[in-house]
C-alpha cells in the first residue's frame, strides 16, 4: 500500500525544503513520488527544471511534480465535464462555456487536487508520495472543504429524487453519486494512508501556528508524526555576540513551548545550515539529520 507523508505549517519555515530531503531519503529505497500543491512552492527551482507542466523523473527512483490550477482543472474537466454539461443543458439553454463557469465554484480546485493525489497512490506505482502543502490555512481549508462537499452531495441525492421529473433525458444521480464517491475515497484516503509532519522556525507564530494545525489534523483524523523545528540557531555560533545570543535565547524560550506543546510526539530539530538549498548538499545533508533525529 502506498504511504503519503504530507509536511505542512506557516509559510516559509522550510516545508519544501523538508519535503525535498524526505523524498530523496526515501527514493533509496524504493519508488517515490514528490508532490507539491503550494501555489508558490519552488521544487522546480531545487530541481533547477519546470516541474508545473506534469510529472517528471528528477532522479533514480524519484519523480516529481508542481501542480497549478490549470493542471487540476483539466482533471476536472476530463472526468466530469462533458457529464456535468449533459446534465445542466438538459434543463437550461446553456452552451458549453457554462463549463467554464463552474469551474470556478469553491471546492472544485481542491477536490481534484486531492484526486490527483488519490489515483497516484492507487496507482501501486510507488512505496511512498511526499506532499509539500500549501501554507496552514490553506491546507486546513482543503480538509474542511471534503467535508463539506460530502455532506452537501448526500443532501444532493435528497433534493434530486424530488425534482427528477424535470431531468427528461438524462440522470444526475450518477453524476452526484460518482462525486459523493470520489469524495468518500479521498477522505478515507486522507485518514487511513496519509501521516503528517508539521514544521516550523523557533518563533512564537510559527510554533502556536504548528501546534494548532496538529490539532486540526488529529480532529480530522489524520496522523501526526510529529514537528520539525527548523533554521534553530547553534550556541557555539552565539555566545560571542549580544544580538545572536538575545535571538539563541528567544529560540530557545520557543523550542520549550514546542516540545511541551508536542507531548509524546516527536520534535525533530535541524540546526541553520549555510549553502543553497539545492537537490545534492544541503539536502542531502538535511535528509540524514532528518533520519538521525
Amino acid at each position: 500500500m502506498t504511504k503519503i507523508e504530507m509536511f505542512t505549517g506557516k509559510g516559509g519555515v522550510g516545508k519544501t525544503t523538508m519535503s525535498v530531503a524526505t523524498a530523496l531519503k526515501y527514493a533509496q529505497s524504493g519508488k517515490t513520488l514528490l508532490i507539491s500543491t503550494d501555489p508558490s512552492g519552488s521544487i522546480s527551482e531545487i530541481f533547477g527544471r519546470p516541474l508545473d507542466q506534469g510529472l517528471t523523473e528528477v532522479g533514480e527512483n524519484l519523480d516529481a511534480v508542481e501542480l497549478t490550477r490549470a493542471q487540476v482543472l483539466a482533471l476536472w474537466r476530463s472526468k466530469f465535464g462533458d457529464e456535468m454539461y449533459a446534465v445542466i443543458s438538459s434543463f437550461l439553454p446553456v452552451g458549453p462555456e457554462i463549463i467554464d463557469y463552474i469551474e470556478g465554484a469553491p471546492g472544485i480546485e481542491e477536490e481534484f487536487m486531492l484526486d490527483y493525489l488519490l489515483t497516484k497512490a492507487q496507482s501501486n506505482l510507488y512505496q511512498t508520495i511526499v506532499w509539500d502543502t500549501a501554507p496552514t490555512a490553506t491546507t486546513l481549508n482543503m480538509l474542511c472543504i471534503q467535508q463539506l462537499f460530502y455532506t452537501h452531495l448526500t443532501q444532493a441525492q435528497k433534493i434530486y429524487l424530488k425534482v427528477k421529473g424535470v431531468f427528461s433525458q438524462v440522470d444526475p444521480l450518477s453524476l452526484i453519486n460518482s462525486w459523493r464517491d470520489l469524495t468518500a475515497q479521498i477522505i478515507t484516503m486522507l485518514k487511513t494512508d496519509t501521516t503528517a509532519w508539521v514544521v516550523a522556525n523557533p518563533e512564537r507564530l510559527p510554533v502556536e501556528q504548528a501546534l494548532n494545525i496538529a490539532a486540526s489534523l488529529s480532529d480530522f483524523g489524520i496522523g501526526v508524526n510529529g514537528f520539525i523545528l527548523n533554521k534553530t540557531l547553534p550556541p557555539e555560533l552565539c555566545s560571542c555576540h549580544p544580538f545572536w545570543q538575545a535571538k539563541y535565547d528567544s529560540q530557545q524560550r520557543w523550542r520549550q513551548r514546542m516540545l511541551q506543546g508536542a507531548g509524546s510526539r516527536k520534535v525533530k530539530e535541524i540546526s541553520e545550515l549555510s549553502g543553497e538549498m539545492q537537490a545534492l548538499g544541503v539536502l542531502a545533508e538535511v535528509a540524514e539529520l532528518l533520519q538521525q533525529s
